[in-house]
């Protein structure tokens, strides 16, 4: 079996769109679809990145409404966008379908509202993701909890300097976790958002970054891996991929 990770450890590739960083969907047929959002610009939009070698396949792509806009779903080499009723009244409505390979609109109706079967009338066949494509997301433990104590340990990070849970996967004999961790006391306590690559053997750190420097809150879902390949967002602007 090969290591998820080698003993030498640096991110492969990674992307900065130019906007924060609002949504990924994991990789679909090795291609991996981002969403980033302008709050003030009031503009929501996509790009399409080869997920093993970080190349852009493109970017800043929006619709008609530049804003209540969001991801339904990937099929195949598919992206489907789907648009709201209204901004107070946020229920699917309309749908534009992206080939992914190009960023070329293939089928778009504003009237659309869930109906599979003027999908299929308009030729766009869907297909199922593959079971070998299903991405691995972290799972949130106690930072007090007696089990978690040694991956702490590990990480150097100090269970009373944690807020909010631990979040950690393992796959191929290597452990993923990420953690807020606080330093200061009182009013003055600023939280870092960090994440680590653990050898569960000796328990030594293969690899460690700093998600946020200053994170203003708790944020959950720091990373998640999939075919083999770890990606993280690196304060909230540029995806990163570490693979072996």
């Amino acid at each position: 079996m090969v290591a998820l990770f080698s003993r030498t450890l640096r991110p492969s590739w990674d992307f900065t769109p130019g906007t924060p960083i609002w949504r990924l969907h994991p990789p679909v047929e090795g291609r991996i679809i981002g969403e980033v959002r302008d709050p003030e610009g009031r503009r929501a939009m996509f790009f399409a990145l080869d997920a093993a070698t970080g190349k852009c396949l493109w970017r800043d792509k929006t619709l008609h409404d530049p804003w209540w806009v969001a991801i339904e779903r990937v099929s195949g080499d598919k992206l489907l966008l789907h648009g709201y009723v209204a901004p107070d009244f946020p229920v699917l409505h309309g749908i534009t379908v992206v080939d992914i390979p190009t960023g070329a609109v293939l089928w778009s109706d504003p009237e659309w509202s869930g109906d599979e079967a003027a999908l299929a009338a308009a030729g766009i066949e869907l297909h199922p993701v593959h079971a070998g494509e299903e991405p691995v997301f972290p799972v949130s433990a106690d930072p007090h909890d007696p089990g978690v104590q040694s991956m702490l340990a590990a990480a150097g990070w100090a269970p009373g300097t944690i807020d909010g849970p631990v979040e950690f996967a393992e796959q191929r004999g290597r452990i993923v976790a990420a953690a807020h961790v606080g330093t200061g006391t009182g009013q003055d306590v600023q939280l870092t958002h960090r994440l680590v690559v653990l050898d569960p053997g000796p328990r030594r750190v293969l690899f460690a970054v700093t998600l946020v420097a200053a994170a203003k809150g708790v944020a959950p879902d720091a990373f998640f891996l999939s075919g083999g390949i770890l990606y993280y967002i690196r304060e909230r602007t540029t995806l990163c991929a570490l693979r072996p």
